[in-house]
C-alpha cells in the first residue's frame, strides 16, 4: 500500500524524525526539552464526500477594517445644481403665478396656528448707534420676532424664535430703495391684501410674503435654504413697525464706522 508523503510524515512512537532540521528562526527553545518547531498552520486533510479540502483562513478578521466616514468624506452638492434648482420658483409660487391656487388660502392651510405678535419695543443694537432693533412678542412670551436693521447698508435681519429654543434667521440684503418703499406703500393700504418684500432675484434669496386683513396681518418669511416661518401681527403693532422701518430705511448716517461688521456674529 502506497501512502502519500503527507501521511508518511506522521511518525510512530520511537521512530526517528524524518523531517529536515528547522532553521534557527523557525524553532523555539523549551527548557529541558530541547528545541521544538514553531506552531504552523495545519494542512487541510484529504477531501471527503467528493468535496475539495478546505484550508484554514489566516485570520477571522476582514482583510481591511471598514473606514468611518465623516461629513468631509461625503460628496458635496454641485454648485451648478443648486443654482439651477433655485432659479425655478417654488411649487407654491408657481401654482399661484399660474392662477391655480389662492395664495392666501394655501398659506393659511400650511400655517394654521401662528402666534399673534401683540407687543413691540425698539432699541439700539448694543453700542452701535447705526444699528437698530425691534422686538415683537406674543402675549405670553412664547414666541418672538427680532428685527435688526443697519442704517448704513439698509440690511435687515429677522429672527423668529419659538419658546427660546429654536431660531430661524432671514436676511434681506438685496433690496433696493424702490423695493422697500413699494412694500411700505402696499402694507399701508386700507383694504390690506397681498404684498411681497423681495429684490430683483426674488425667491433666490430670503423674502417675505405679507397678507393684510382687517384685524391682523399674516407675515411669512421664506428662504431658499428650505426653511420658513410665520406669525400674525396686530394692527397696532404693524403700524408701529411700518413707521420704524420707514425711519430706519430713510435715515442717513454720517461719519466713519465699521461698515463691514456683520449685524450678528454668533
Amino acid at each position: 500500500m502506497i501512502m502519500s508523503d503527507e501521511f508518511q510524515r506522521d511518525e510512530r512512537p520511537g521512530d526517528a524524525p524524518t523531517q529536515p532540521p528547522l532553521d534557527a528562526d523557525d524553532a523555539v527553545t523549551i527548557p529541558n526539552r530541547g528545541t521544538m518547531p514553531a506552531p504552523t498552520e495545519p494542512d487541510a486533510g484529504p477531501s471527503s464526500a467528493g468535496r475539495p479540502a478546505s484550508r484554514l483562513s489566516s485570520s477571522v478578521l476582514p482583510s481591511a477594517i471598514p473606514r468611518v466616514l465623516d461629513s468631509h468624506d461625503l460628496p458635496a452638492r454641485r454648485p451648478d445644481s443648486l443654482v439651477s434648482r433655485t432659479q425655478e420658483p417654488p411649487w407654491t409660487l408657481q401654482q399661484f403665478f399660474d392662477g391655480q391656487i389662492d395664495l392666501d388660502v394655501e398659506l393659511t392651510r400650511r400655517f394654521p396656528q401662528m402666534p399673534m405678535m401683540s407687543r413691540i419695543k425698539f432699541s439700539n443694537l448694543g453700542d452701535q448707534q447705526d444699528r437698530r432693533s425691534a422686538l415683537m412678542s406674543a402675549q405670553d412670551g412664547s414666541a418672538t420676532v427680532i428685527i435688526d436693521a443697519d442704517l448704513r447698508t439698509k440690511v435687515m435681519q429677522m429672527s423668529f424664535t419659538i419658546r427660546s429654543m429654536i431660531t430661524l434667521r432671514f436676511t434681506l440684503d438685496e433690496l433696493s430703495d424702490m423695493d422697500r418703499q413699494r412694500w411700505l406703500d402696499l402694507m399701508r393700504r386700507d383694504q390690506g391684501g397681498l404684498s411681497f418684500l423681495w429684490g430683483a432675484s426674488r425667491w433666490q434669496n430670503d423674502y417675505l410674503i405679507c397678507i393684510g386683513r382687517k384685524y391682523f396681518t399674516n407675515l411669512y418669511a421664506f428662504s431658499p435654504n428650505n426653511f420658513e416661518a410665520g406669525v400674525r401681527v396686530t394692527p397696532q403693532v404693524l403700524e408701529q413697525l411700518m413707521d420704524w422701518l420707514e425711519e430706519v430705511w430713510n435715515s442717513t448716517v454720517s461719519g466713519g464706522g465699521d461698515d463691514d461688521a456683520p449685524l450678528l456674529t454668533w
